[in-house]
């Protein structure tokens, strides 16, 4: 068994054991929000580059427990290496307890990589499940794997670990943090977001 898929059960069992706050809201799946990465790196067969970047990602339920969601994220990286990357799919929530959510997304993945004349595209699926949950009032855990199957410039097919945690200013505004792991591309930033 490798690291990555051992690494992905302990957290998930970790967030499964946190202790869940009753006076907390339910979980909005409506909403838009912006993260900014000031630390964001490469490390594939021949490319290891480091940089920034900004996503953009929106979630809008459609039928009781399901919505759908895009995301667009960009990274501007060392030596003129630029990557962008869209998600458009659909997800679900199911309650686990009061304030625990087990979330599970799915859909089309669509990368471009660009270094100078050099220019390389692919197409694949995504799938993922995490957890969502509040560990004290306003303060919210999200974290879980997710698994992306476009191949491009090197990049390999590869199971990622996502975590976020975001503190509710209001019932809309919230901001925290967010990092993915595990893969060829690692990013770590600063989210913000709207619920609505």
């Amino acid at each position: 068994m490798n690291v990555k898929s051992n690494s992905a059960r302990l957290i998930f069992a970790a967030l499964l054991a946190l202790p869940i706050a009753a006076s907390a809201d339910n979980f909005s799946y409506r909403y838009a929000d912006v993260a900014r990465f000031p630390q964001a790196e490469i490390d594939a067969d021949g490319l290891d580059v480091d940089g920034e970047g900004l996503q953009l990602r929106g979630s809008l339920p459609f039928y009781e427990n399901f919505f759908a969601i895009a995301e667009y994220q960009a990274l501007d990286l060392d030596n003129g290496v630029d990557t962008t990357r869209f998600l458009i799919g659909a997800g679900g929530h199911w309650p686990l307890g009061t304030n625990l959510d087990l979330v599970a997304r799915a859909g089309v993945a669509s990368y471009e990589v660009d270094f100078g004349a050099f220019d390389d595209d692919d197409t694949g699926l995504f799938a993922g499940v995490r957890v969502r949950t509040v560990i004290a009032p306003k303060i919210e855990l999200e974290g879980g794997v997710e698994h992306q199957s476009a191949e491009v410039a090197g990049l390999d097919a590869d199971t990622y670990l996502i975590g976020e945690g975001r503190y509710n200013f209001t019932p809309n505004w919230s901001a925290g943090a967010i990092i993915t792991l595990g893969g060829d591309t690692s990013v770590i930033g600063a989210q913000g977001r709207y619920s609505f």
